[in-house]
């Protein structure tokens, strides 16, 4: 079900990604700049500063930035306040976040299915997204790009030193563009407020959200009741952090059920030597057990496959895997 070959989505032709080098007077803690362009024919690229090169998220002979041993920096934020090597793999973009902008802003007029269809209908429209686990900002920066009003999340470490920043970086490369905005979208939506920033056809803000922590302790009443969607990508490669986004977005759930939510997940195959039997990555299996579990449907909207790196007994090998996009609704 899951790879079903009408859902086998190749590369969106047009879409172009890159990265190069961060410049001497750059921020030093960011030491590449990964970029992607907008659809359409105006030539927006949107820019993110991140810490580390790209995994996965680069396609054919698309510019790669290659760091030195010496060009990585020493984590700054290594002892902040619920801050951990899993939350330290969001200054990077990964596999997913590609293949989800993909699906969701990059129609395929005669191949995607009519729910999809639906999706990116209201995305361009004014839908209201959370994203969970935002990493630098890429996927929620880009859907506010093309119409969505989103409301960015991560670690507050993450939230400080990479959303926060790029979408600021952003809005001064979407504003110096001819694009102008209709005149009943010039106004920050309120659940977005006091720090919404226009991103070309719509508006993002970020606030920092920790899944092990409740909800209505860390969102506003109106942020939490106004989302039409819940997108992460690349969030759930450790087993362990599973049961925690699943619980956060329970809540969310339950706080917009008047909007009748679901969450958009990518989700790259990371079983590593132990296949579905893995412990420490998260499994497809895993994932399906856990959504039905909790008596959700799951659905793949999209799903592509990609070269990874294997190691068994220390030998590293190449291999083949797989990402998807998933929509679980309650």
């Amino acid at each position: 079900m899951m790879q079903e070959s009408r859902r086998r989505r190749p590369p969106a032709e047009g879409f172009l990604c890159g990265e190069t080098l961060a410049k001497d007077d750059d921020d030093c803690a960011s030491n590449v700049c990964f970029h992607c362009n907008l659809p359409g024919p105006d030539d927006v690229t949107l820019q993110f500063n991140c810490r580390e090169p790209s995994c996965g998220a680069l396609e054919g002979d698309e510019a790669a930035a290659e760091l030195r041993d010496d060009q990585y920096a020493v984590d700054a934020n290594f002892f902040d306040k619920g801050y951990d090597l899993a939350g330290a793999t969001g200054f990077k973009v990964w596999t997913g976040s590609r293949l989800l902008i993909e699906t969701l802003a990059w129609p395929r007029d005669d191949d995607d299915c009519d729910r999809l269809h639906a999706i990116q209908k209201r995305l361009c429209d004014g839908a209201r997204l959370i994203e969970l686990g935002s990493g630098v900002g890429v996927v929620g920066t880009y859907l506010s790009a093309i119409g969505s009003q989103v409301l960015l999340t991560d670690l507050p470490t993450l939230v400080e030193n990479a959303i926060y920043g790029n979408l600021l970086r952003n809005e001064s490369i979407t504003t110096s563009t001819s694009y102008a905005p209709p005149s009943d979208t010039t106004l920050c939506p309120s659940w977005l407020t006091p720090d919404g920033i226009r991103i070309r056809k719509g508006w993002a803000s970020s606030t920092p959200l920790d899944w092990t922590h409740p909800l209505d302790e860390q969102l506003t009443k109106e942020q939490s009741s106004s989302i039409d969607f819940i997108v992460a990508s690349d969030v759930v490669f450790l087993a362990s952090m599973l049961s925690s986004l699943l619980d956060t977005v329970e809540s969310i759930f339950e706080a917009s059920s008047g909007n009748n939510p679901s969450l958009i997940l990518s989700f790259q195959r990371r079983d590593a030597k132990d296949g579905e039997e893995s412990v420490a990555f998260t499994t497809v299996d895993g994932v399906l057990a856990a959504v039905k579990r909790r008596g959700w449907s799951i659905d793949c909207l999209a799903w592509r496959p990609v070269k990874v790196k294997k190691e068994v007994e220390g030998v590293v090998t190449d291999d083949k895997s797989e990402v998807f996009v998933f929509e679980i609704r309650p």
